[in-house]
Parts: structure tokens; C-alpha cells; sequence
């Protein structure tokens, strides 16, 4: 029993540094990303939405393929978001969760999902002609921020990680990655008198600075907010911590808690000092 529980161990752990390897930014099995249909395949999720998943990339599309991606999150979509309303995909990469949320929304409903990189906003647009849902999605090829203009975006386009990609600092791109330019755009001149009622927002630490973009968007609509908190990547794209994020939202009027596994809202936070990805749920307090 012993001996096997080891075993058991030794090779979880062996897939754990295998899956690590492949996913780091520095291992370069590909060629130049593109979204090809001769290496994708489209796949029923658990959510019951019909997408083109790449057979190449581990990071998001395999645990699609596999039914196992980000569980929790899917739940609590599906629990908060109800026909007709005007929903936020922001960071869509090959649309999970921009086809979930045109499912729950409904014919009455849109979605807004923004998605700079050329190869996912082309596979998310394929996925949204396959199921006919060009009058409830509508795909942004650019990214959000705080002001309207162009960035250079920095990702390694040549990893089994195809959505490993944020907002350049100034340094020089590391091995491996390049930096393109991509246009930006504030949420506020994208959704007008829209009152959205629900964001998610995973768009590797650059959420500080979406938010000043999207003012009138929390003012008018307050959505329930699904974000990440990237300690690391806040650091490095916004020039601050997970604390001064949720400072940022607080003085919003806007509560955090955790994401539970089962999809609930969990513990309320008022700090984080992890540096591993944590999504966390912003609930629209009562203004004063």
C-alpha cells in the first residue's frame, strides 16, 4: 500500500513538472500561431455551447476538450447572468465563456467580447459564425484599457500556451517572446447608455487599468464583476499589488470574496498577497 501510494505520488507529480515544462514560455514545440481548422476541432462543452478548440494548445483548449475547464467559474456564470441582459467578455481568448454567457443571455441579450490576438479573436469569430451568433456576440479585435490608442502586447507565439500574453513593460522582450502593437479602446465608449449587468474580466493584470476605462459602464449598470488577481502579472503590466486592486474596487463600491470551487461566493476579501492566480467575484454595494 505504501510503496503504491508513492508511486501514486511520484507520478502526479512527474505529470505536474510535464505539464509546467510545456506550458512555460520558454519551450517552443510550434510553429507561428494561427487559427487553423486543420489542427482544431470543435468541441461540445460542459456549458452546451459548440467551439472550435485548437488539438496544439494545453493551457485553455485542452482542458476544454477534456470538460475541466475553470468549473467553478462556468457555475457561477450560469447562476448570475439571465436572458436578455448585456454581458462583458473582456480577455475572451477562444470564447468559453463569451459563447457561455450568448447561451444565457439569449436572442434578447448581447455580448461584448474583446480579444486583441489575431489567431483566438479568428478562432472565437469561427465559433461564433458555427452556431449563427453574430447578432448577440459582437467580437472586439482590440484590447481594453483606460484610454483609446495602441500598446504593444508581449507573448510567445511559438508555446503550447496560446493565450500567454500581456501589456509590454519597456524592458526588451525576454527569449522567446515578441511584442506587437495592438489598439486599445475604454469599455465606456463601447457600451454607451448600454446597462451591462455582468463582466468578467481576465485580462492578465491589466485589470487596474481597465477599470478607469469603464467608469460610467460600473455607474450606470453595476455588473457583478468575475476577475482575476494576478499578484505577478498586476505588478508588472499595472505597476501595482492585488491589495491596491481591490482598494481600487472598493472605493467603487464594490465588495470581494472568493470564487469556491463549487461556483459560490466564498470568504470576503479585503487583501491579497498570494502571487498564484486567484479569481475573485466584485459584488455592486450600495452607494451612499
Amino acid at each position: 500500500m505504501i510503496a503504491r501510494a508513492i508511486r501514486g505520488v511520484a507520478h502526479r507529480t512527474l505529470m505536474r513538472l510535464r505539464r509546467n515544462a510545456l506550458l512555460t514560455e520558454d519551450f517552443v514545440p510550434y510553429g507561428i500561431h494561427v487559427f487553423d481548422r486543420r489542427t482544431s476541432v470543435i468541441k461540445e462543452t460542459q456549458a452546451g455551447v459548440r467551439m472550435w478548440c485548437s488539438l496544439d494548445e494545453r493551457a485553455i483548449s485542452r482542458p476544454i476538450l477534456l470538460n475541466a475547464y475553470e468549473l467553478a467559474e462556468t457555475q457561477f456564470i450560469a447562476r448570475t447572468v439571465r436572458p436578455g441582459e448585456l454581458a462583458i467578455d473582456a480577455g475572451a481568448n477562444l470564447g468559453y465563456h463569451a459563447l457561455h454567457l450568448a447561451r444565457l443571455v439569449g436572442t434578447e441579450g448581447r455580448v461584448e467580447a474583446f480579444e486583441p490576438v489575431p489567431y483566438l479573436a479568428d478562432a472565437l469569430g469561427a465559433s461564433v459564425a458555427e452556431k449563427a451568433l453574430s447578432a448577440v456576440v459582437r467580437v472586439h479585435r482590440t484590447a481594453l484599457d483606460e484610454r483609446a490608442g495602441s500598446l504593444r502586447l508581449r507573448h510567445a507565439p511559438r508555446t503550447a500556451n496560446f493565450g500567454g500574453l500581456h501589456f509590454a513593460p519597456a524592458d526588451a522582450a525576454p527569449v522567446a517572446h515578441v511584442d506587437e502593437p495592438v489598439s486599445t479602446i475604454r469599455l465606456d465608449d463601447v457600451i454607451d447608455a448600454g446597462a451591462c449587468r455582468f463582466l468578467k474580466m481576465d485580462v492578465e493584470g491589466a485589470e487596474p487599468r481597465v477599470i478607469p476605462g469603464a467608469r460610467q459602464t460600473l455607474a450606470t449598470g453595476r455588473p457583478v464583476i468575475l476577475a482575476e488577481l494576478h499578484g505577478a502579472q498586476l505588478r508588472i503590466v499595472s505597476q501595482c499589488r492585488a491589495d491596491d486592486f481591490i482598494a481600487q474596487m472598493s472605493a467603487l463600491a464594490y465588495r470581494c470574496s472568493r470564487l469556491n470551487p463549487d461556483g459560490t461566493r466564498g470568504d470576503t476579501l479585503e487583501r491579497y498577497a498570494g502571487d498564484a492566480p486567484l479569481n475573485v467575484i466584485f459584488d455592486p454595494a450600495p452607494i451612499a
